[in-house]
């Protein structure tokens, strides 16, 4: 079901504004949206929850909608800022699309003007305060005003102040002229807003996988710093505790036969990995330099010729290989990287045997060497091909 956008109206509370606000959040409903105007679709509220239950407000909305006048609004001295710099300062650290207008005259004056000012200003605070920025701009930006040769009570300092801080978010601030179908410029703000919007969801797929990967390549990027550090000049320092971390990131898995498809059926299911083990080709013979965890170091050699070792199978292979002992109900997987062999051994349930493994080696090579644990594994077997 369609469920209509939230937009949250703010600004200050001033005569000026007034039929502005009106005018948007009756054309906003008419276009099916669900505008959120204080006094008007929630509140008012005993002064001492104004500001909280504003900010709660906004934290539901989809889109917050700004309009900057003369006026700053009711400053609240808790929060040494106007309500309406509260609601935005809620908006902008919760990520909503933010729309700025700003009155023209108003726009003028700061973007030519005040906005370099302020910016100095500041910059000399800084040289100051050991390079700290202000908590408020609200004193710096009243004697900029005061400076100004402009200045008029009838726009209040704050204002200046607010526009400079949404300026330093990093926020557009759209000029509009009050009065001058104001409305039609806020639609055509609108329809481009939809616009931009319809590219994204024609990659919306692309990035929800995105979104839901991040986790992995973040602790992807972990691991691959951490592997690093077991490298010293071409060479493995500690090639037993480098076996030992990268053996934590090779999970469990299910393996499945024909996924994908209404027949697809679980075959089984393979344990995290209990050991592996690494060996390096000396003269004729693999010469075991490591292993880890459950993987015996009783082997420490074999020779080239053994053609009935895994290990050299696996060596004189170019593809990873799959191998079962069925007495020990365990998959081996060799994969050769340079000089280097490493075996990674996996437990498996009593389901297979070695007809099964053979019947299903195709499924079982896919779903060990396609699933997650591949990034952090296949990251290590090409550090080994690249060290001596």
């Amino acid at each position: 079901m369609a469920e209509p956008v939230k937009v949250f109206i703010s600004s200050a509370a001033e005569s000026g504004l007034r039929q502005l606000r009106e005018q948007v959040h009756t054309e906003l409903k008419t276009m099916e949206h669900y505008p959120q105007m204080y006094e008007k679709d929630f509140g008012p509220w005993p002064p001492q929850e104004l500001v909280e239950n504003c900010l709660e407000h906004v934290g539901k909305s989809d889109i917050f909608l700004l309009f900057v006048s003369h006026k700053a609004g009711n400053y609240i001295e808790a929060y040494k800022a106007t309500v309406t710099h509260c609601e935005f300062q809620a908006a902008h650290q919760n990520n909503k699309h933010i729309i700025v207008f700003v009155q023209e005259d108003i726009y003028r004056l700061f973007w030519y003007d005040l906005r370099f000012m302020i910016a100095e200003m500041v910059e000399e605070y800084k040289k100051c305060h050991q390079g700290m920025e202000p908590d408020t701009y609200k004193d710096i930006a009243e004697e900029a005003w005061n400076k100004h040769p402009e200045k008029s009570d009838s726009i209040d300092s704050y204002v200046w102040g607010f526009l400079f801080d949404i300026y330093q978010k990093g926020h557009y601030l759209e000029q509009i002229a009050l009065g001058v179908d104001t409305i039609k410029t806020i639609k055509r703000y609108f329809s481009d807003l939809f616009r931009k919007g319809s590219r994204y969801l024609a990659l919306k797929d692309e990035i929800d996988e995105q979104i839901s990967e991040g986790p992995t390549y973040r602790k992807h990027a972990e691991f691959t710093s951490r592997m690093i550090d077991y490298l010293r000049e071409g060479e493995i320092q500690n090639p037993r505790m480098f076996l030992e971390y990268l053996q934590r990131f090779l999970k469990k898995g299910t393996i499945y036969s024909k996924p994908g498809t209404v027949f697809e059926k679980i075959l089984g299911e393979y344990e995290s990995c209990s050991g592996s083990t690494l060996y390096k080709k000396t003269d004729q013979k693999l010469q075991l330099i490591a292993a880890s965890g459950m993987a015996s170091d009783d082997n420490s050699a074999y020779s080239l010729e053994d053609s009935t070792s895994y290990v050299v199978k696996a060596y004189e292979s170019e593809n990873p290989e799959l191998f079962y002992s069925e007495e020990k109900r365990q998959l081996y997987l060799g994969i050769k990287s340079g000089h280097y062999v490493i075996c990674f051994h996996y437990p498996v349930d009593s389901f297979w045997t070695e007809e099964t493994v053979q019947r299903f080696k195709e499924d079982m090579m896919r779903d060990i060497i396609e699933t997650e644990p591949a990034l952090f594994r296949n990251f290590a077997i090409k550090l080994l091909g690249g060290i001596k």
